[in-house]
């Protein structure tokens, strides 16, 4: 026979594992708890077993019980080709022998597992035929690696929908694990960050390897500023790090690293002529410097979330140094959607699941920066809230953590200008701080999502604007303690 003869392949399924799910969840309502976490009626193979699935979640979120008895009237009478032991039956008589076959519910979700897995590969499978399609039909004038360019997004897709290798360990075996790892190393997996208030604030003493951190500003508060500090720093310690920036060009972000490191202002480096000689060598030594890390900025333009994560990839398999990589995104609302189906929550939130996927396969810590939306910044106390996030409140699920900055500054001089009455000036009194309003230019750091720590933690850090970098307000470890 020939080997590439597929003529005797079957579609990736698992029928038994559908049966034996769907009667363990009509037995103990409770197996759909952890098992609706990650499984949809659209990943059975089987159509009814999908429909009987369905049903199953409608009622359950209406708060009724569900059994082969209280679901009659739910399903069609009769189902064209059930059968039964090769007899034609009826959808209650089927639903009867999946209850009376089911399997305990300790495993029912290693049976929805096998279901998921097996709706992955038929997912798989599609993607490999569609590269198939585009190989054998290529433009011969086109690049081909180029024309692959959507099988790699499918991939990524996939990834994101991957379930997590903790859900198939047990709780107490993933907390083993990781304590162990921990333990091992001495430290916690990822980057480190330049300035304490940061790790106070998301509880956290360093970048995580595998985390989706979000940080959230205005246009003008410093959030490029803040996250060029932290790239540079990750790469003082050896860290490789991509900029992916709809933004800056890679001369902009070495300016200002420049300009935060040495004080030597972005605007006369770009004309020699206004830097001495040895400003001269100590921006030419630093472009040297840079030259031989582990460092890149693409500037970005449509690229979708998939994209991104293999742009991320290539990089990582480029220049990886056994260090944790640390991936930024500049920022979340220009990525383009894979698709303009769905409302900005809904695209907001899968953009983020797909991220978050890319931090976990690539084991690096990814920082997504987020501009608010003008909404809030009209409010009376314009300080930062979830709601004017991309994509509102309910995307920020994926994000293991999300911190914001709130410049007061720039806040009470637009609020300054447009102050009309004495009602006016009693909101400014009492919403900025009296330092502020003096003139020095605070911000403030805080927390929109943490996910192991309290997140009413809120620093504050010094903002010079000279030098477009973040400065700590708290003493130094050695002096703690001294005041």
């Amino acid at each position: 026979m020939n080997m590439h003869d597929t003529s005797l392949r079957v579609v990736p399924q698992n029928i038994e594992a559908e049966q034996a799910l769907l009667g363990a969840l009509l037995i103990n309502n409770g197996v759909h708890g952890p098992v609706s976490r990650f499984l949809e009626a659209g990943h059975f193979y089987e159509r009814f077993h999908g429909l009987i699935y369905e049903k199953i979640e409608t009622m359950l979120k209406a708060g009724r019980s569900v059994d082969p008895s209280t679901m009659k009237g739910y399903l069609p009478a009769e189902v064209k080709g059930l059968k039964l032991d090769g007899e034609p039956a009826t959808p209650m008589q089927y639903l009867a022998r999946l209850a009376a076959a089911a399997v305990p519910p300790s495993m029912a979700l290693g049976q929805a597992l096998a279901v998921h897995d097996m709706w992955i590969a038929r997912q798989a499978l599609a993607v490999v035929q569609s590269a198939e399609d585009i190989i054998l039909n290529m433009d011969p004038s086109g690049d081909i690696l180029q024309q692959l360019e959507p099988i790699e997004e499918n991939i990524t897709s996939l990834r994101a929908q991957r379930i997590r290798g903790e859900v198939r360990k047990g709780a107490g075996q993933s907390y083993l694990d990781a304590l162990s790892e921990a333990y091992r190393r001495g430290n916690v997996k990822g980057v480190p960050l330049p300035l304490r208030e940061i790790s106070q604030v998301i509880s956290e003493p360093c970048l995580e390897a595998g985390n989706l951190y979000g940080l959230l500003s205005s246009s003008g508060e410093g959030k490029t500023s803040l996250t060029v500090q932290i790239m540079h720093h990750a790469l003082r310690n050896g860290h490789p790090v991509l900029f992916l920036s709809y933004d800056q060009s890679s001369d902009q972000v070495i300016r200002q690293m420049v300009a935060q490191h040495h004080e030597i202002e972005a605007r006369r480096q770009r004309d020699p002529r206004l830097l001495s000689d040895s400003e001269f060598e100590t921006c030419a030594s630093f472009g040297t410097w840079i030259e031989t890390q582990p460092f890149d900025v693409i500037k970005c333009t449509a690229q979708t979330a998939p994209q991104l994560a293999g742009l991320a990839r290539t990089f990582i398999k480029r220049h990886g140094n056994g260090n944790v990589p640390f991936v930024v995104v500049d920022h979340i609302r220009a990525i383009t959607p894979e698709n303009d189906k769905g409302d900005e929550g809904t695209k907001a939130l899968r953009i983020g699941q797909i991220l978050k996927s890319a931090a976990e396969q690539t084991e690096a810590p990814w920082l997504i920066l987020n501009q608010r939306n003008s909404y809030g910044m009209r409010r009376d106390n314009p300080r930062p809230i979830a709601a004017d996030l991309f994509g509102g409140e309910g995307a920020k699920a994926p994000f293991d953590a999300i911190f914001y900055l709130y410049r007061f500054l720039k806040f009470l001089e637009e609020r300054k200008a447009v102050a009309s009455s004495d009602s006016d000036w009693k909101k400014i009194d009492k919403i900025f701080p009296s330092a502020v309003r003096e003139g020095q230019d605070i911000a403030e750091i805080g927390a929109i999502k943490v996910r192991f720590g309290n997140p009413a933690i809120k620093e504050r850090m010094m903002f010079d604007a000279r030098f477009t970098r973040y400065r700590s307000m708290q003493p130094p470890p050695e002096q703690e303690g001294l005041l």
